[in-house]
Parts: structure tokens; sequence; C-alpha cells
């Protein structure tokens, strides 16, 4: 088996769905992504967690993925990033979008996005928001 195939686990436990993402995340496989995403988050979740400490390869459609299971979080559901790999953090900058603006295309009204540094947020520069 290729170390960086992608793989995704899921649990719940209650109201809470987490997605622990390993491998890499790209064109490829963007679209299993989703259809598992799809499947896991459901009406029930109150709470998302995404592991991403795992993630050894992320492009563009790995990040527009990302972006699209967003929109499958119910209104007000807060989504939390357990760990983000320096590979994903690193693609995330370059193409200018941090995990707070993902965010903003959830359609969470008051999305709550951590990232396990201290509770420190991470902040886009120069986007004029």
């Amino acid at each position: 088996m290729n170390e960086h195939a992608l793989t995704i686990k899921t649990s719940r436990d209650g109201p809470v769905c987490v997605l622990t993402v390993s491998g890499d995340l790209d064109l490829s496989q963007a679209d299993g992504f989703l259809q598992l995403a799809a499947r896991a988050i459901d009406g029930r979740t109150e709470r998302l967690v995404l592991d991403l400490a795992g993630v050894t390869f992320l492009d563009c459609a790995g990040v527009r993925a990302l972006a699209i299971a967003m929109r499958f979080v119910p209104r007000g559901c807060p989504v939390v990033v357990r760990s983000l790999s320096p590979t994903a953090r690193r693609i995330l900058e370059l193409v200018g979008l941090d995990l707070e603006h993902l965010a903003e295309l959830s359609p969470a009204s008051n999305p709550s996005w951590a990232v396990a540094r201290g509770g420190q947020r991470s902040r886009a520069r120069g986007h004029g928001r």
C-alpha cells in the first residue's frame, strides 16, 4: 500500500463527529473524501473535529474539497481543527487561505474554529477582511 494513500477515519461520540485524514488529499482523492464527509456529517452533528495531522500532501483540489465539506456542516455547528500538518499549513498559506477563512465557507452562523496551538487563531495577511 502506498504510504501516501488517503485514509479517512470517521468516529462519532454522540453529537461530535471526528474526521481523521491521513495521506494525500489531492485531485485524485478529493471526490472520495467528499463522499465520505457527506455521509459522516449529518443533522445530528453538533461539533465537527478535523484531524489533519497526517496529511502528507494537499493540492488546490484538496483545499477545495475541505471548503466544500464545510458546506455539509449544520448551521451553528462549530468546526475544530485538532491538528494541521506542516505540509497542509504551508499549502493553505500559499493559496492565501487560513482556517478562519475556510470556516467562512461554512453555513455556520457563528463559526468557531480552533487550531490546537494554545488557542491561537491564525490570521491571513493582506486579505482586507
